[in-house]
Protein backbone atom coordinates (compact mmCIF):
# COMPACT_ATOMS: atom_id res chain seq x y z
CA UNK A 1 0.00 0.00 0.00
CA UNK A 2 2.43 2.43 -0.70
CA UNK A 3 4.50 1.96 1.92
CA UNK A 4 1.51 3.54 3.82
CA UNK A 5 0.32 1.43 7.12
CA UNK A 6 -1.72 4.31 8.62
CA UNK A 7 -3.11 7.74 7.73
CA UNK A 8 0.01 10.28 7.78
CA UNK A 9 2.73 7.27 7.50
CA UNK A 10 6.07 8.14 8.90
CA UNK A 11 5.56 11.41 8.25
CA UNK A 12 2.80 11.82 11.00
CA UNK A 13 5.29 9.50 13.36
CA UNK A 14 8.51 12.08 12.68
CA UNK A 15 6.20 14.94 13.39
CA UNK A 16 5.36 13.67 16.52
CA UNK A 17 8.70 12.46 17.91
CA UNK A 18 10.42 16.04 17.07
CA UNK A 19 7.76 17.60 19.03
CA UNK A 20 8.89 15.75 22.23
CA UNK A 21 12.71 16.35 22.14
CA UNK A 22 13.39 12.87 23.35
CA UNK A 23 17.21 11.78 24.09
CA UNK A 24 18.90 9.75 22.58
CA UNK A 25 18.40 5.54 24.21
CA UNK A 26 14.78 7.20 25.75
CA UNK A 27 12.31 3.99 26.34
CA UNK A 28 9.38 4.38 23.98
CA UNK A 29 6.14 2.07 24.64
CA UNK A 30 4.53 1.06 20.91
CA UNK A 31 1.22 -0.12 21.41
CA UNK A 32 -0.45 -1.74 18.35
CA UNK A 33 3.35 -2.09 17.30
CA UNK A 34 1.67 -4.49 14.22
CA UNK A 35 4.57 -6.14 12.39
CA UNK A 36 6.98 -3.41 13.39
CA UNK A 37 7.64 -0.60 11.07
CA UNK A 38 7.31 1.97 13.50
CA UNK A 39 9.79 0.61 16.13
CA UNK A 40 12.58 0.05 13.64
CA UNK A 41 12.30 3.39 12.20
CA UNK A 42 12.13 5.01 15.48
CA UNK A 43 15.43 2.70 16.47
CA UNK A 44 17.16 3.82 12.94
CA UNK A 45 16.22 7.32 12.85
CA UNK A 46 16.24 8.42 16.50
CA UNK A 47 18.26 5.29 18.30
CA UNK A 48 15.57 5.12 20.89
CA UNK A 49 14.64 1.68 22.58
CA UNK A 50 11.23 0.34 21.52
CA UNK A 51 9.18 -2.21 23.15
CA UNK A 52 6.18 -3.19 21.07
CA UNK A 53 3.60 -4.84 21.90
CA UNK A 54 0.25 -6.09 20.04
CA UNK A 55 -2.24 -8.68 20.82
CA UNK A 56 -1.91 -10.36 17.11
CA UNK A 57 0.50 -13.57 17.67
CA UNK A 58 1.06 -12.92 13.78
CA UNK A 59 2.29 -9.43 13.75
CA UNK A 60 4.46 -10.26 17.03
CA UNK A 61 5.79 -13.34 14.93
CA UNK A 62 6.62 -11.23 11.80
CA UNK A 63 8.17 -8.40 13.54
CA UNK A 64 10.68 -10.79 15.71
CA UNK A 65 11.19 -12.23 12.54
CA UNK A 66 12.11 -9.31 10.13
CA UNK A 67 13.32 -7.20 13.10
CA UNK A 68 15.66 -9.88 14.97
CA UNK A 69 17.40 -6.86 17.09
CA UNK A 70 14.23 -5.46 18.33
CA UNK A 71 12.22 -5.81 21.52
CA UNK A 72 8.53 -7.37 20.87
CA UNK A 73 5.95 -9.50 22.48
CA UNK A 74 2.29 -9.95 22.76
CA UNK A 75 0.66 -7.41 25.09
CA UNK A 76 -3.23 -5.62 25.38
CA UNK A 77 -2.89 -2.07 25.81
CA UNK A 78 -5.59 -1.95 28.26
CA UNK A 79 -3.89 -4.34 30.71
CA UNK A 80 0.42 -3.42 30.59
CA UNK A 81 2.90 -5.74 31.99
CA UNK A 82 5.49 -3.23 32.85
CA UNK A 83 6.27 -1.32 35.95
CA UNK A 84 5.40 1.95 36.89
CA UNK A 85 7.30 4.97 35.50
CA UNK A 86 9.03 2.51 32.76
CA UNK A 87 8.56 4.64 29.63
CA UNK A 88 9.64 8.22 28.60
CA UNK A 89 6.77 7.96 25.62
CA UNK A 90 4.24 5.96 25.03
CA UNK A 91 2.50 5.58 20.93
CA UNK A 92 -0.60 4.58 20.02
CA UNK A 93 -1.06 4.63 16.18
CA UNK A 94 -4.50 3.98 15.16
CA UNK A 95 -4.68 1.18 17.96
CA UNK A 96 -6.83 3.48 20.60
CA UNK A 97 -10.01 3.30 18.49
CA UNK A 98 -10.01 -0.46 18.62
CA UNK A 99 -9.97 -0.93 21.98
CA UNK A 100 -12.97 -1.62 24.08
CA UNK A 101 -11.95 0.50 26.72
CA UNK A 102 -9.98 3.68 25.05
CA UNK A 103 -9.89 5.57 28.82
CA UNK A 104 -8.18 2.36 30.75
CA UNK A 105 -5.79 2.27 28.29
CA UNK A 106 -5.13 6.21 28.94
CA UNK A 107 -4.74 5.05 32.28
CA UNK A 108 -2.64 2.44 31.68
CA UNK A 109 0.06 4.50 29.34
CA UNK A 110 0.16 6.99 32.20
CA UNK A 111 1.01 4.36 34.85
CA UNK A 112 3.91 2.98 32.86
CA UNK A 113 4.96 6.48 32.08
CA UNK A 114 8.04 8.62 33.74
CA UNK A 115 7.14 11.93 35.20
CA UNK A 116 7.64 14.18 32.11
CA UNK A 117 6.84 11.80 29.65
CA UNK A 118 4.71 11.64 26.30
CA UNK A 119 1.69 10.15 25.30
CA UNK A 120 1.41 10.35 21.37
CA UNK A 121 -1.73 9.55 19.81
CA UNK A 122 -3.11 9.35 16.08
CA UNK A 123 -6.25 7.99 15.19
CA UNK A 124 -10.06 8.07 13.68
CA UNK A 125 -12.46 10.28 15.37
CA UNK A 126 -15.73 12.19 14.95
CA UNK A 127 -14.94 16.17 14.89
CA UNK A 128 -18.53 16.83 14.89
CA UNK A 129 -21.11 13.75 16.50
CA UNK A 130 -24.56 14.52 16.03
CA UNK A 131 -27.34 14.30 18.53
CA UNK A 132 -27.94 10.87 17.25
CA UNK A 133 -24.19 9.49 17.80
CA UNK A 134 -24.02 11.24 21.86
CA UNK A 135 -27.41 9.70 22.87
CA UNK A 136 -26.58 6.38 21.20
CA UNK A 137 -23.36 6.37 23.28
CA UNK A 138 -25.21 7.70 26.42
CA UNK A 139 -27.76 4.69 26.19
CA UNK A 140 -25.16 2.24 26.03
CA UNK A 141 -23.23 4.04 28.43
CA UNK A 142 -26.35 4.09 31.02
CA UNK A 143 -26.86 0.55 30.39
CA UNK A 144 -23.42 -0.64 31.32
CA UNK A 145 -23.48 1.28 34.88
CA UNK A 146 -26.45 -0.65 35.57
CA UNK A 147 -24.86 -3.91 34.82
CA UNK A 148 -21.69 -2.72 36.64
CA UNK A 149 -23.72 -3.30 39.68
CA UNK A 150 -23.95 -7.45 38.72
CA UNK A 151 -21.16 -7.95 37.52
CA UNK A 152 -19.34 -10.43 38.55
CA UNK A 153 -15.28 -10.37 39.22
CA UNK A 154 -13.25 -9.92 36.89
CA UNK A 155 -15.54 -9.20 34.44
CA UNK A 156 -14.55 -6.33 32.47
CA UNK A 157 -16.44 -2.89 32.52
CA UNK A 158 -16.67 -1.69 28.98
CA UNK A 159 -16.71 2.21 28.59
CA UNK A 160 -17.90 3.10 25.05
CA UNK A 161 -16.06 5.84 22.95
CA UNK A 162 -16.20 5.40 19.35
CA UNK A 163 -19.20 5.56 17.15
CA UNK A 164 -18.48 3.01 14.24
CA UNK A 165 -14.83 2.94 15.00
CA UNK A 166 -14.43 6.42 15.64
CA UNK A 167 -13.05 8.53 18.08
CA UNK A 168 -16.08 10.83 20.16
CA UNK A 169 -13.00 12.72 22.11
CA UNK A 170 -14.92 14.06 25.08
CA UNK A 171 -14.19 11.01 27.26
CA UNK A 172 -10.21 10.90 25.70
CA UNK A 173 -10.16 14.79 26.88
CA UNK A 174 -11.90 14.06 30.36
CA UNK A 175 -9.51 11.14 30.79
CA UNK A 176 -5.66 12.92 29.89
CA UNK A 177 -7.33 16.10 32.22
CA UNK A 178 -8.19 13.83 35.31
CA UNK A 179 -5.04 12.39 34.93
CA UNK A 180 -2.76 15.19 34.57
CA UNK A 181 -1.28 15.21 31.24
CA UNK A 182 -0.77 18.52 29.66
CA UNK A 183 -2.08 18.85 25.35
CA UNK A 184 0.90 19.92 23.89
CA UNK A 185 -0.56 19.23 20.62
CA UNK A 186 -4.39 18.65 18.97
CA UNK A 187 -4.15 18.59 15.15
CA UNK A 188 -6.49 17.94 12.46
CA UNK A 189 -5.39 15.10 10.15
CA UNK A 190 -8.42 15.06 7.78
CA UNK A 191 -5.57 15.25 4.63
CA UNK A 192 -3.68 12.25 5.31
CA UNK A 193 -6.99 10.01 5.88
CA UNK A 194 -7.98 11.02 2.68
CA UNK A 195 -4.60 10.25 0.91
CA UNK A 196 -4.70 6.75 2.93
CA UNK A 197 -8.47 6.01 1.43
CA UNK A 198 -6.64 7.06 -2.24
CA UNK A 199 -3.36 5.04 -1.83
CA UNK A 200 -5.93 2.32 -0.98
CA UNK A 201 -8.40 2.18 -3.77
CA UNK A 202 -5.28 2.60 -5.91
CA UNK A 203 -4.13 -0.26 -4.97
CA UNK A 204 -7.61 -2.03 -5.98
CA UNK A 205 -9.16 -2.36 -1.90
CA UNK A 206 -12.72 -1.90 -2.34
CA UNK A 207 -14.45 0.62 0.11
CA UNK A 208 -11.67 1.58 2.08
CA UNK A 209 -13.79 2.75 4.68
CA UNK A 210 -16.91 1.70 5.71
CA UNK A 211 -19.88 3.77 5.64
CA UNK A 212 -20.36 4.21 9.24
CA UNK A 213 -17.18 6.03 9.50
CA UNK A 214 -17.81 8.45 6.50
CA UNK A 215 -17.95 11.36 9.01
CA UNK A 216 -14.67 10.41 10.60
CA UNK A 217 -11.46 12.48 10.21
CA UNK A 218 -8.17 11.67 11.46
CA UNK A 219 -6.20 13.64 14.21
CA UNK A 220 -2.59 13.52 15.84
CA UNK A 221 -2.30 14.19 19.93
CA UNK A 222 0.75 14.47 22.45
CA UNK A 223 0.67 14.92 25.39
CA UNK A 224 2.38 14.95 28.34
CA UNK A 225 2.62 13.69 31.92
CA UNK A 226 2.66 16.41 34.02
CA UNK A 227 5.77 16.36 36.68
CA UNK A 228 4.99 16.11 40.53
Amino acid sequence: MNGLTHPGGLEITQKAFKLCRLSESAKVLDIGCGKGETAAYLTNKYNLRVTGIDKSNEAISHAKEKYPGLEFMEGDGQSLDFGSLSFDCVLMECTLSLMSNPVEAIHEAYCVLKEGGYLIIHDLYLPDPSGEDLELIEQTRKSREEHKENRTCGEESLLLCTVNGALIMDDIYAALDDLGFDKILFEDRKADLKSYIASMIFDGIDNPVQQGKSKASYYLLVAQKVKK
